[in-house]
């Protein structure tokens, strides 16, 4: 059957995204073998403005057990699961492209394991192994658990119409060295000293390319001690008959910060520098982090006037935003719709959602996944007040 419980299956996204920020903690702390498996990754057209993008063995292998694990739970969706990397990871010493396949038994994967670090076995290789080939159910938090029963038991989702986007580590940069982008709700400022590693799982609906639903793990969100960490799992449905959230369970938003913040890239910064005074302007690191801080309402806006992030970087938080009744927009057809029709009552802005279904059946390349420069709001008024001054400025949009 293609139907299913909609409480079930978000219930196997958040199991999923449990044992991938399980595999992003202990991989952080292989000391010199993590550092061993970094990989530079050639910057495409939309990635110029950064100084160079990375993937680990944590982003492979991550990507490749969510795929493995979902597939075997749902056949149907065998097919339409996509993410960022390309499956493989380059040896050290020889430069050999080794494809990173998942499906074999705890040996099979440690013979892999060992053959990528150069034949050697070492207690945290062995572990590693075991909890990528693991097949046992990891036990989400009671609170977890208790979000999922606010879904009716008579709601279901029709796996025949979905796909998935995967970032299987969004933040590398940071998750490498070890800095964070949380916003204190008391004080607006970033946090720093937390790794950031947020797991996406986004599905969409291959039909119209809406994002429907969502899970974030934030793999390292509380530090228990020098090498353990505790995650947080968001999760949110957008589903025309069923728009719900863990949101308020997880987060207390301070109300009595009233300075709207507007979060961007580095490649925004300048965008910014005479306009929006009375905004808080926050440069924040990650794109699903920034709009997770939407979600949260930790933040107003997030811009981004640059094509410079991919599918996988939004769909998951999409459908979170979706589900408390933000959107993530087209920037320029917004900018367009808004120039023309800014006397009207009662805009429709929803008509230039970020989609995600142009998939391609021929060989992967991540610029054909591109998303559109977009803007991310959880209140349509802000996003009424920044479209003012974004048309009389003339705020280039590329």
């Amino acid at each position: 059957m293609s139907s299913v419980l909609l409480r079930d299956f978000l219930y196997e996204l958040c199991v999923s995204s449990e044992k991938a920020a399980c595999i992003a903690r202990h991989i952080r702390f292989m000391h010199s073998d993590f550092n061993s498996m970094i990989q530079e990754k050639k910057l495409d057209e939309n990635h110029q403005h950064l100084t160079a993008d990375y993937k680990t063995l944590a982003d492979v292998i991550i990507q490749e057990v969510i795929k493995r694990d979902l597939k075997r739970i749902y056949p149907v969706l065998t097919h339409h699961i996509h993410g960022e990397e390309d499956g493989s990871l380059k040896l050290n010493s020889t430069d050999e492209k080794i494809v990173i396949d998942v499906s074999g038994s705890q040996e099979d994967i440690l013979n892999l394991l060992k053959k990528l670090f150069d034949n050697k076995s070492t207690e945290s290789i062995e572990k590693l192994a075991e909890i990528v080939s693991s097949s046992t159910d990891l036990v989400l938090t009671e609170q977890c658990k208790q979000s999922f029963e606010q879904i009716p038991h008579d709601i279901s989702i029709d796996l025949s119409t979905i796909g998935i986007w995967i970032d299987p580590v969004d933040g590398t940069q940071q998750y490498i060295n070890g800095t964070d982008g949380i916003i204190d709700s008391r004080t607006g400022i970033m946090q720093d000293g937390l790794p950031t590693a947020l797991v996406l799982i986004g599905c969409f609906d291959r039909t119209d390319g809406h994002a429907i639903v969502g899970v974030i793990n934030r793999a390292f969100r509380e530090k228990i001690d020098n090498y353990r960490w505790k995650g947080l799992v968001y999760w949110g449905t957008a589903l025309l008959n069923a728009k719900y959230n863990n949101l308020d369970n997880v987060y207390k938003r301070n109300e009595n910060n009233s300075q709207r913040v507007l979060l961007h890239g580095s490649i925004d910064l300048n965008t910014f520098t005479n306009i929006l005074d009375d905004w808080r302007k926050i440069e924040v690191a990650a794109c699903g982090n920034k709009l997770l801080s939407i979600g949260l309402k930790q933040a107003n806006i997030y811009l981004a006037t640059k094509s410079a992030a991919f599918n996988w970087d939004l769909c998951a938080a999409h459908a979170i935003i979706q589900s408390a009744n933000g959107q993530i927009l087209d920037l320029s057809r917004v900018i367009d719709y808004y120039n023309e029709n800014k006397t009207k009552q009662n805009l429709d802005f929803s008509q230039f959602k970020i989609i995600y279904n142009n998939i391609k059946s021929d060989k992967f390349q991540p610029q054909d996944f591109a998303c559109k420069p977009f803007i991310a709001y959880y209140n349509e008024q802000d996003l009424v007040d920044i479209l003012e001054p974004f048309v009389a400025n003339k705020i280039l949009i590329e």
